[in-house]
């Protein structure tokens, strides 16, 4: 009997010393790094109606603001006369056929004409909206389709030219996040990384890998901050071996860490991340969901360049839901959970001048 209990004893003790599964990416752990500067800017409220606004985009010259409370999807403005307003795509053409139509994955310019595209997984491919001809036209114009046929769990999809496209998709199967290259002319997969290894056992879990995202097209280079561990991405597509991921924190936890604590305990790290004139921007909780969620805390956005290197960090005291930049005129908006919109002067940051 005594030995009964000792083995058994001694099962629980070496069941609980099994050490956590960590996550990585391109199967590394996260380098620490440390902002050396941090600049406070004040922000000036822009005296625009926003109501019913979840996210905020610049695209060329003009502010796409998406309301899925409205009638219509799309809120857009002039840059250079914020009251001079469109809006498009009712509901009935958005959710029920475009279920990513309210995060777009980028814009482009064909001709004279800008482009917003977004993941289409009923038509397995990205497609296009026509924001110019929309705006002139003042009717919604769709376009075709690039099919990406083949793969499944599509994340985001981004063209890199006319011949390749990249992939974000989920392995739910081993709770990995895949990047990979797909040739357009023979639809097949060129390029296969297991870029992140979530060390996650329950499939349940998985939306613990969510991350905010960015790709440049001029760097060829993608770019993800994850909401609930304290690390942001860098995957470098022509040469993934230079491929990144930094942390703040010393003693950043794993995903398996993170799926222990209850909802409302669990830390939410990077809500928000942009690319702007080179550089990523990164908007930074490092609050519990319930803090975060209750709070009125400042708002911190990391600048880091697209090789890893941290430049500044900025405190903006408005808490903000989602951040964008305007590149040509040095602007960084920031949306409130008031659903107003204000603007910061990047200028005024010696290195982002």
């Amino acid at each position: 009997m005594k030995l009964s209990l000792l083995l058994a004893l001694t099962i629980v003790v070496f069941l609980g010393c099994v050490p956590e599964k960590e996550t990585t990416f391109m199967g590394e752990r996260p380098v620490t790094i440390k902002f050396e500067k941090s600049y406070s800017l004040d922000g000036t409220l822009a005296s625009l109606e926003t109501l019913g606004a979840q996210n905020i985009h610049i695209l060329d010259s003009l502010m796409v603001i998406t309301t899925p409370q409205r009638d219509t999807l799309y809120n857009i403005r002039s840059l250079h006369n914020l009251g001079l307003e469109k809006n498009f795509i009712r509901k009935g053409e958005g959710p029920n056929e475009f279920e990513n139509l309210l995060r777009p994955l980028s814009a482009e310019k064909k001709g004279n004409d800008v482009l917003i595209s977004f993941y289409h997984k009923a038509r397995q491919g990205i497609f296009y909206f026509n924001l110019t001809q929309s705006w002139y036209g003042e009717i919604d114009i769709f376009m075709d389709t690039v099919k990406l046929k083949k793969l499944n769990e599509i994340y985001r999809a981004y063209k890199i030219d006319d011949e390749r496209v990249f992939i974000d998709n989920m392995d739910f199967l081993n709770l990995n996040q895949l990047y990979s290259v797909y040739q357009l002319n023979d639809q097949q997969i060129t390029r296969l990384d297991t870029a992140l290894k979530s060390g996650l056992n329950d499939q349940q879990d998985s939306y613990l890998m969510a991350s905010v995202t960015v790709f440049n097209k001029l760097k060829r280079k993608y770019a993800g901050g994850m909401m609930f561990m304290d690390q942001l991405n860098i995957y470098d597509i022509e040469n993934p071996d230079n491929s990144i991921s930094i942390t703040t924190n010393k003693n950043v936890e794993s995903l398996s860490t993170a799926a222990k604590a209850s909802m409302p305990l669990k830390n939410e790290y990077y809500v928000d991340l942009r690319d702007g004139n080179g550089f990523l921007f990164g908007l930074y909780a490092n609050l519990s969901r319930k803090e975060w969620a209750i709070g009125n805390s400042p708002a911190e956005v990391h600048v880091i360049d697209w090789d890893g290197n941290p430049t500044c960090k900025l405190i903006i005291k408005e808490k903000l839901l989602h951040i964008c930049i305007d590149s040509a005129n040095n602007l960084l908006f920031g949306l409130t959970e008031k659903d107003e919109i204000y603007t910061y002067d990047l200028d005024r940051v010696p290195e982002l001048q």
